[in-house]
C-alpha cells in the first residue's frame, strides 16, 4: 500500500504519521529480513529519503523491513513530494512516483508596460507577465507594442529560481512638438485629426508625415517632414490671417469715404484685402451732415457700412423783374428765372432753388442791360427761403439801330413781333416801328438781345 503526500517536509509527514499510530507493547522478537523494493520516479536521479535516513537516487533498489515506510522525493526545481509505501513480504514491491516537473516563475516587464509577449508565437499576455511554471533552460521571449520596434530577449532559467526580465522597448515612432500663433489651432496628421495647438505628437511612423494646422480665419499650415524612428522635432506654425473687406455706402452715393483720415475714394466704395482690426470710418458730402463710426472688421469677414446722410440745406424761391435774370449762389451759377408761358417777361415765373447749403451766402442776380442785385442771406435747414420778386434796373445801352426808308434809330432792343419792332430809344420812352418801313437792323453790341442784323431791299 502506498499514500504520496506533496508539500509537506519529510521529517513533519514521518512524525505525523508515526504520532497516528497505536501504541503496541514490544516485545522481544528476531529482527525481521529485509526485502528489495525497486524506487522509481519520473524525474531519473530525483533524491529520495526513505524514513528520514536512508537516502539516494531514482531508480534505486532499496531493502526495507516489512511494513509501512515514508518515502520523500526532493529533485531540484520541484516540491517535495512524500510517498506512505508498505514492503509486504509476499509481494512483489516496486514504487513508481510521477513527480511535478521542475520549474521556477519568471516576471516579464517592458517599459513601457502593455507590450504582448509571445514565445515560438504563442501569445502568453501583456506585460507585466507573471508565469509562476517555467521550465528550465533557455528561453526566447517576443515582446511587440504598438509605436515600438519588436524586440526578441533570451532568459536561462534554473529550477527553483526566481527570474525576471525587464525589456526597454525602443519606439519605432518619432514625436512632434507642434505650437502656432495663434495657439487653439486643429492638428492632423496624414489626415487624420490629432488635437490642438500646443500639442506633442508622440507616435508619428517614421517616414513622410504631412502634417496639417488651421485655424478658422486664418490660411492652411502645411509642412512635409521626413521623420526616423526615436526622433523628437519641433513645428512652429505662424498662421496668416486671411483677409477681410470693408465696403461703405451711403444714402445718397458719392460721399467722400476717409479710413484713419485717409481718404479712400467715393461711395460705394469696396475695400479688400484688410487687415482684421478697429477703424475709423468717416465720409463727408456737400449738403449734408459729416458723418463718422468706428468698425471693426474680424479675421476673414465681409463688412458693409451703411450711412445713411442727413441733408443740411435749405431751398430758396424767387422771382425776378424782369424774366431772364440769371442767379448766382457765392459765385456759383444756380438758376435763371423764365416767364410764363405766352406771357411778356416783365416778371418771370417763381424759381425754386434746392440744396443750398445751410449757413450765410451772398446772393447775385443779374441781366445784360440790367443792373445787378445783390443781397445777404441766411439758409436754415430744411427751411425754403422765400425772396420774393428781385427788380433789376434796367441800363440804357443803345444795342441795336434800325434802319428805315426815313429815318434812323438807336436804342435798346424790347421785343420783334410780325408787325413791329420795338425799341427803347431814350429812358422810358419805347418806339413801336413798322415791320414794312425797315430796311436793315444793325447790333451794336455783342450782347445784344435783339435779333440777328437782317437787311430788306
Amino acid at each position: 500500500m502506498k499514500t504520496l503526500f506533496s508539500s509537506l517536509p519529510g521529517t513533519f509527514a514521518a512524525l505525523a504519521l508515526l504520532l497516528a499510530a497505536p501504541a503496541v507493547a514490544r516485545e522481544p522478537a528476531a529482527q525481521p529480513q529485509k526485502l528489495p523494493v525497486a524506487l522509481s520516479a519520473s524525474i531519473e536521479g530525483a533524491p529520495f529519503t526513505i524514513d528520514g535516513t536512508q537516502s539516494g537516487q531514482a531508480p534505486a533498489t532499496v531493502w526495507l523491513e516489512p511494513g509501512p515506510h515514508i518515502i520523500r522525493f526532493a529533485p531540484e526545481g520541484s516540491p517535495a513530494t512524500f510517498a506512505e509505501f508498505t514492503v509486504d513480504p509476499a509481494a512483489n514491491n516496486e514504487l513508481n512516483v510521477k513527480l511535478p516537473a521542475p520549474s521556477a516563475p519568471v516576471l516579464l516587464l517592458s517599459r513601457p508596460a502593455g507590450a504582448t509577449v509571445q514565445r515560438n508565437g504563442i501569445t502568453l499576455g501583456v506585460t507585466p507577465l507573471l508565469l509562476p511554471e517555467e521550465a528550465p533552460g533557455r528561453h526566447t521571449f517576443s515582446f511587440r507594442l504598438n509605436g515600438y520596434r519588436d524586440q526578441q530577449s533570451e532568459l536561462q532559467l534554473t529550477a527553483g529560481t526566481p527570474a525576471q526580465l525587464d525589456v526597454a522597448l525602443v519606439s519605432s515612432t518619432a514625436a512632434v512638438s507642434v505650437t502656432s500663433e495663434p495657439t487653439g489651432a486643429s492638428v492632423s496628421v496624414n489626415g487624420f485629426p490629432r488635437g490642438t495647438t500646443p500639442v506633442t505628437l508622440s507616435d508619428i511612423p517614421e517616414g513622410e508625415a504631412s502634417i496639417e494646422i488651421s485655424a478658422p480665419g486664418y490660411r492652411k499650415f502645411t509642412s512635409q517632414m521626413r521623420v526616423a524612428a526615436g526622433d523628437t522635432l519641433a513645428l512652429h506654425a505662424p498662421l496668416e490671417a486671411l483677409p477681410s473687406s470693408l465696403t461703405v455706402v451711403t444714402i445718397p452715393a458719392g460721399a467722400r469715404v476717409y479710413v484713419d483720415n485717409v481718404f479712400k475714394g467715393n461711395s460705394p466704395l469696396e475695400l479688400q484685402e484688410i487687415a482684421a482690426g478697429e477703424y475709423r470710418v468717416r465720409v463727408d458730402m456737400a449738403g449734408y451732415d459729416s458723418m463718422a463710426r468706428n468698425v471693426t472688421v474680424k479675421i476673414d469677414q465681409q463688412v458693409t457700412e451703411e450711412f445713411k446722410l442727413a441733408a443740411n440745406v435749405g431751398s430758396i424761391r424767387v422771382s425776378t423783374a424782369p424774366a431772364g435774370v440769371t442767379i448766382l449762389i457765392d459765385g456759383k451759377a444756380a438758376g435763371k428765372t423764365v416767364a410764363a408761358d405766352e406771357s411778356s417777361d416783365t416778371v418771370s415765373e417763381p424759381l425754386l432753388i434746392p440744396d443750398v447749403l445751410q449757413g450765410p451766402h451772398t446772393i447775385t442776380f443779374t441781366r445784360p442791360g440790367y443792373g445787378e442785385s445783390v443781397k445777404s442771406i441766411e439758409i436754415t435747414r430744411n427751411q425754403e427761403l422765400s425772396l420774393g420778386t428781385v427788380t433789376l434796373e434796367r441800363k440804357f445801352i443803345p444795342d441795336v439801330i434800325v434802319h428805315t426808308r426815313k429815318d434812323v434809330y438807336r436804342g435798346v432792343y424790347i421785343e420783334k413781333t410780325a408787325e413791329f419792332y420795338r425799341i427803347e430809344t431814350s429812358p422810358g420812352l419805347i418806339r413801336s416801328i413798322p415791320q414794312r418801313d425797315i430796311t436793315r437792323v444793325e447790333l451794336i453790341r455783342t450782347d445784344a438781345q435783339a435779333p440777328a442784323p437782317e437787311t430788306r431791299r
